[in-house]
């Protein structure tokens, strides 16, 4: 049974800004255990994990959202055509303890159900339900915990977590949470070859400059662990705006209703020039284009975003002048893959000899529900790797 950390949350909610929750008895008396929490990788065996694929490796960078619908997230990783074969997994939203998924552990029932082994990084210590129609669930949390993990199936070794540079003040904010984003990282040895798995999940708040600033110290703490070959995969929240307050709100509602339609899509499925983020994967020596398609791989629709009701309105009359009643729709590409001395393969490229299956271009897939509803709000991104051969970017590494 995971711990019910309510009692905890309880007293922790009293504090309206964190450095009063830092200064207290109440926090001095409870610092180690609120650090177990937080800076604690939890680790899930599983006795049956084998290898699907064993000629290369294939990749899934994945944002669940909560694990909430995990029947069908748990169906599609075992049975759909091209995930199923996927032995490493980079996850990001997933609970243990929270409402709004049922109170599961999500990543041990993940570990169970696809027979792999699983590193745990949580994010934060949740003290509500949630956002939107998840503050309306009756069940309570218990351990109220939310974060990222890795599973493979490839024996690993040294699972390490860091914490990175704040963009939001979650402790103060509606989703009133504590802790922050993190990155995780582990080694893997695929038939004789080793290589470290990364991923993360930077903040959807704030500006991109943040953003790029939590990947760099990403980076360079991968960087400082002598890492050869690195397969990094993440949701970096690349939607392109700057977010957080009204002024903000305004600009971005200029910018989106102001835009030629081609122009802004253009922008959203190519966000380099406005996210430093993908530079910085450059700058440590990844190479991004050759592991990532260009389809969007998550969406909003604007009548439902959350910063909505921040726009001043007169603003949002003239919105709702220049959208139809189902809102409009934008499409980002948030979420990537890439490698630094790997090589991403081509469709039909590599044949696996045990089983037959062979290697595909990276892809997003789309389209993926249980039961009439999605599976996540967004799609996973695929990538099939070479093993046992250095990538063509191996040397293009500058000194960050």
């Amino acid at each position: 049974m995971d711990s019910n950390n309510q009692r905890l949350i309880s007293e922790m909610v009293r504090f309206a800004r964190f450095d009063q929750l830092r200064r207290s008895d109440f926090y001095r008396s409870n610092r180690a255990r609120i650090e177990q929490l937080l800076d604690h990788e939890k680790v899930y065996l599983s006795s049956s994990a084998r290898p699907r694929i064993g000629s290369f490796l294939r990749v899934v960078e994945w944002n669940i959202e909560r694990g909430s619908r995990l029947e069908g997230i748990i169906d599609v990783l075992n049975r759909h055509p091209l995930l199923r074969f996927a032995d490493l997994l980079l996850l990001n939203e997933l609970d243990i303890g929270m409402a709004r998924s049922s109170n599961r552990n999500v990543a041990r029932e993940l570990s169970h159900a696809l027979s792999a082994h699983a590193v745990f990084g949580v994010e934060y210590l949740e003290m509500t339900k949630g956002v939107g129609q998840e503050l309306l669930i009756e069940e309570e949390n218990t351990a109220a915990l939310h974060g990222n993990a890795i599973l493979t199936r490839h024996p690993f070794s040294n699972p390490r977590l860091i914490r990175l540079p704040r963009c939001e003040n979650n402790f103060a904010s509606a989703e009133k949470r504590l802790g922050g984003r993190i990155g995780i990282l582990l080694d893997i040895e695929i038939a004789g070859v080793s290589m470290t798995a990364a991923t993360t999940h930077l903040d959807v708040v704030g500006a991109p400059q943040c953003r790029a600033k939590q990947l760099r110290a990403f980076l360079e703490y991968v960087e400082s662990q002598s890492c050869e070959r690195v397969i990094f995969g993440g949701d970096l929240n690349t939607h392109t705006f700057k977010r957080g307050g009204r002024v903000r709100t305004a600009r971005n509602v200029i910018r989106i209703f102001g835009s030629p339609a081609e122009a802004l899509r253009r922008h959203l499925l190519h966000p380099e020039t406005r996210e430093p983020a993908l530079s910085e994967l450059k700058r440590f020596g990844y190479e991004v284009e050759s592991f990532n398609d260009r389809r969007p791989t998550s969406w909003a629709v604007i009548s439902r975003l959350e910063d909505a009701s921040r726009v001043p309105f007169p603003m949002r009359w003239w919105v709702t002048r220049r959208m139809d009643s189902d809102g409009l729709r934008l499409e980002f590409k948030l979420d990537w893959l890439a490698g630094r001395g790997l090589r991403a393969l081509r469709s039909g490229e590599m044949r696996d000899e045990a089983t037959g299956i062979e290697s595909i271009s990276p892809q997003t897939i789309k389209g993926l529900s249980h039961n009439g509803s999605p599976l996540s709000d967004h799609d996973p991104v695929v990538v099939d790797i070479a093993i046992g051969e250095t990538g063509s970017n191996a040397d293009q590494k500058t000194n960050p």
